[in-house]
């Protein structure tokens, strides 16, 4: 079957479930609230902004003819409803869910370029449907086109479905409207803890969460889909410490420091993350009354807990040898493992006594890894005690 005759198959449930809602039925009765309208043109603005950006970045250059394909928007959008959130307002906490969904795409954009189609097709030509008009057939001899292996076809159809859901999910919380955390639009089981609604910030939180699992791809491989919702809350709420006092913001960030060594995740991770997300936060907001740089010294203040048992150049060092012992193949992989593995016995070593089992439980797992892996395991984890017990006795700690 031809790819846009799947697309189109595959996500007709989806598109039949979305019209039977009422914020669809009233958009296209003319009968939705002035104030909902704003709010869905901040979300229609959104999307389509991320969806161009996403499609100008990626390399293919097919993606741009695509680009270059998308119909006008339907009558019954007035002219000037779809516009972006001013700063640090969003017309609806929906609006979070959006801005959640477009950095998806620009993430998209660099790792599955070719998904963006999925994208592409779900909001730009399925959404508002304009049958028998140029852009769908342009677009069907453009994926006729295309030779995709299966696993990025697979990602593409995976992309359409998952926006038709998503949107599906924001327009029935739109109108009526829904009372839900406003976190509840980056994770659903994140519960009701505060998060930034500023959209520049949220933006910084999201793409620094991305960087994140870009960086350790064992974020991905070992917590999955469930796993990134929660790197996202996680990230726009430590943007709302930024205003706090040092001491606070390190309570706040020791705490979640401790819960994540405990669950598999070395305090490495969480403070390249701060590091980052300073980064993001300082791009997206030069101007910003709030001071970012607290996070910045909370991130320094947590690798000098680490550097005790274990300095920079001794876990760049375990994480070379750990790369050399697997080969390449497992070292790109799963990038940085050697270093989570030096960072965990730092953690153990500072009192954090699940920091290491918690992680050798699943990068041990013989069902999961070759036998070479995990004897490089063990002896990295070996090697890693013996410097921190030098610096142990070096220090007299």
């Amino acid at each position: 079957m031809p790819l846009a005759e799947r697309l189109r198959d595959e996500t007709l449930a989806h598109h039949a479930r979305l019209e039977t809602l009422p914020c669809f039925q009233a958009l296209a009765s003319g009968t939705l609230p002035p104030e909902r309208l704003r709010a869905l043109g901040q979300l229609l603005g959104s999307l389509y902004r991320d969806l161009e950006g996403a499609l100008a970045a990626a390399s293919p250059p097919v993606l741009a003819a695509a680009r270059a394909e998308s119909p006008p928007l339907p009558a019954f959008l007035a002219p000037g409803l779809v516009r972006e959130p001013g700063p640090g307002t969003l017309e609806s906490p929906v609006l979070i869910g959006a801005i959640a969904l477009g950095e998806r795409m620009r993430s998209a954009a660099h790792r599955e370029p070719l998904s963006l189609f999925g994208y592409h097709y779900a909001l730009r030509l399925a959404l508002f449907p304009l049958p028998g008009t140029s852009p769908w057939d342009g677009f069907a001899r453009l994926l006729d086109g295309v030779a995709l292996e299966a696993e990025r076809e697979e990602e593409l159809v995976r992309a359409a479905s998952e926006t038709f859901s998503e949107l599906q999910r924001l327009l029935d919380a739109l109108h009526p409207p829904r009372e839900l955390p406003a976190a509840h639009w980056l994770n659903r089981d994140a519960g009701g803890h505060p998060i930034t609604t500023d959209p520049d910030a949220l933006r910084a939180a999201l793409r620094a969460a991305e960087a994140s699992w870009e960086e350790f791809p064992y974020y991905a491989w070992r917590f999955g889909e469930h796993g990134r919702h929660f790197s996202w809350s996680d990230s726009a709420w430590l943007v709302t410490l930024g205003a706090q006092a040092e001491e606070e913001v390190w309570r706040h960030v020791s705490w979640l420091g401790r819960l994540l060594a405990a669950r598999g995740m070395p305090r490495l991770m969480l403070e390249r993350h701060l590091r980052v997300l300073h980064q993001e936060l300082v791009r997206a907001r030069p101007a910003h009354p709030e001071d970012p740089g607290v996070l910045l010294r909370v991130a320094e203040r947590m690798a000098g807990e680490r550097r005790r048992h274990l300095e920079d150049a001794e876990l760049r060092a375990l994480g070379v040898d750990f790369d050399a012992r697997v080969g390449p193949e497992w070292s790109r992989r799963l990038r940085g493992t050697g270093e989570l593995l030096g960072a965990s016995v730092a953690d153990e070593c500072a009192g954090l006594a699940q920091a290491v089992p918690s992680l050798v439980a699943w990068v041990c797992e013989p069902s999961r890894f070759p036998t070479s892996w995990i004897h490089a395991v063990e002896e990295t984890l070996v090697r890693a005690r013996v410097l921190c017990e030098a610096r142990s006795m070096s220090t007299g700690s």
